[in-house]
């Protein structure tokens, strides 16, 4: 029987260390879940997060864009009302220049109304025309410069001293309806600068909407691996459960056999102890407690 106790003894060993390794990992298998869960919980919050973000932004760049859109309808009316006053001063200026005989001089309103014009040209340029950074940059510093040079430029022009009443009457009427367009005009260009600052404002909104959906597709993709992870470990947690199962099997298998091994024993030492009793007893000896208890069980058994 010694000889068999010890490679047992061994096999229990082996399979007990087997089983705190076990045991070992899954615990941690069971904080990585936990981990995993976690953080998997703080990525879907950072998306919804985001994506609630994003429909305010949309919000945002819609009230904007209406803004601007109105100032726009603003401009273009403003626009007109300039043209319209602009028109009238040229028409009424010519019909002055056929009565005196006379053309215009290079420096007379001819000149603001060369400058206005390249205004509209610029910016009908900047409103439908497809333009770089660096060349809207350039139009708009065109038109601010234009804008303050007509801005300075005077309306009137000097009184001739050779005005007929009826003259007189064209040049008054010339220098209202100037005086009217430089009004609009100056409406207009204050409009624009509102108008861009708006435009500018959907710009911005629009390259912040564009990394907020990148990013929430990002948190949502880091939320799904997260999950993903929980459930691999979860696997191998499972795994590791049937582990522990077939090696608390094996060491219950172990210990009924050694528990069999140890009653076999006990009985075989038990009949050797009740047989030297009764020897004892027939040589008329005196017998001791154990050899009475063991003389007392055997006789029970048999």
């Amino acid at each position: 029987m010694a000889e068999k106790s010890a490679p047992d003894k061994d096999a229990f060993g082996t399979i007990l260390e087997q089983l705190r390794k076990v045991q070992a990992a899954m615990r941690v298998c069971v904080r990585a879940i936990q981990e995993s869960r976690n953080q998997a919980w703080e990525w879907r919050d950072r998306r919804d997060e985001l994506r609630t973000e994003a429909p305010q932004i949309h919000d945002e760049i819609s009230e904007q864009r209406d803004a601007r859109d109105e100032l726009n309808a603003e401009v273009q009316r403003q626009k007109e009302l300039r043209d319209k006053e602009t028109d009238r001063a040229r028409e009424l200026q010519e019909q002055l220049n056929e009565l005196r005989g006379k053309r215009r001089g290079p420096e007379e309103y001819v000149s603001l109304e060369d400058m206005q014009r390249e205004f509209r040209e610029l910016e009908w340029k900047q409103q439908t025309t497809s333009l770089t950074v660096d060349e809207e940059k350039a139009v708009i510093e065109e038109m601010e410069r234009l804008s303050r040079t007509i801005a300075s430029t005077p309306t009137d022009t000097p009184k001739p001293a050779d005005l007929t009443e009826e003259m007189e009457k064209l040049w008054q009427e010339i220098q209202d309806a100037r005086s009217k367009a430089q009004e609009h005009h100056e409406r207009m260009v204050a409009v624009v600068e509102e108008a861009q600052l708006k435009h500018k404002s959907v710009i911005q909104l629009s390259q912040n909407l564009n990394p907020s959906r990148t990013e929430a597709g990002e948190a949502h993709q880091m939320y799904v691996q997260c999950l993903q992870e929980a459930d691999e470990m979860r696997e191998r947690l499972d795994e590791l459960r049937e582990q522990e199962l077939t090696l608390k099997a094996q060491l219950d298998t172990i210990r009924k056999s050694r528990k069999e091994t140890r009653r076999e024993r006990e009985k075989v030492a038990m009949e050797r102890l009740a047989e030297q009793a009764r020897t004892k007893q027939q040589s008329g000896q005196k017998l001791t407690l154990q050899e009475l208890r063991a003389l007392m069980e055997t006789d029970g058994l048999e």
